[in-house]
């Protein structure tokens, strides 16, 4: 395990611990991992490609995540924690991470539907509120897929994304330093 692997681990299990207790991706965590990141790729890579690596890493990361954040899905935090892990990863991986963290989310989702209370319908209310958005193109029919009583059960996406990581370099699909 490399020392960027190890700086990565940190800042995304403290990023884990602050979503999970406090539902909070603060700043100076991320700042801090990705100067982390641009200092060890600049050691790793050299000043010029260091600082290419990182900044590419860091956009790629910001940009997968922009739009559901434009669209009241994820926090900043989620979309910065994101982007930190590209400063680690690269653009490449910052992808694989993304789809990583995405199914993670998904079968957390799942376990939750089923797990709670009335979740066919919920199922149900959420595949016909989907269908009348795609037939009208009126959020409101997004707005009434909301459940007040749910919103605790809301994701913590910092978790899905730490678990993205986790599957993304436990199956080997790392670069070299990372």
């Amino acid at each position: 395990m490399t020392a960027g692997s190890l700086l990565l681990f940190a800042v995304v299990l403290t990023c884990l611990y602050t979503d999970l207790t406090a539902r909070k991706i603060y700043n100076t965590v991320v700042v801090a991992g990705m100067l982390g990141a641009v200092v060890l790729n600049i050691i790793r890579l050299g000043f010029f490609e260091g600082v290419l690596f990182t900044s590419t890493g860091i956009v790629a990361g910001l940009a997968l995540l922009i739009v559901p954040f434009i669209c009241g899905v994820l926090g900043a935090g989620d979309v910065k924690m994101l982007g930190m892990i590209g400063a680690f990863t690269g653009p490449e991986l910052a992808v694989q991470v993304l789809l990583a963290s995405a199914l993670a989310g998904g079968i957390y989702a799942i376990v939750l539907l089923l797990i709670g209370k009335r979740p066919l319908s919920r199922l149900k209310k959420t595949l016909t509120g989907l269908f009348f958005f795609a037939a009208t193109r009126s959020p409101l029919y997004l707005e009434t897929l909301e459940d007040k009583k749910s919103t605790a059960d809301a994701i913590p996406y910092g978790a899905a994304l730490a678990a993205g990581v986790l599957t993304v370099y436990f199956l080997g699909l790392r670069l070299p330093g990372f």
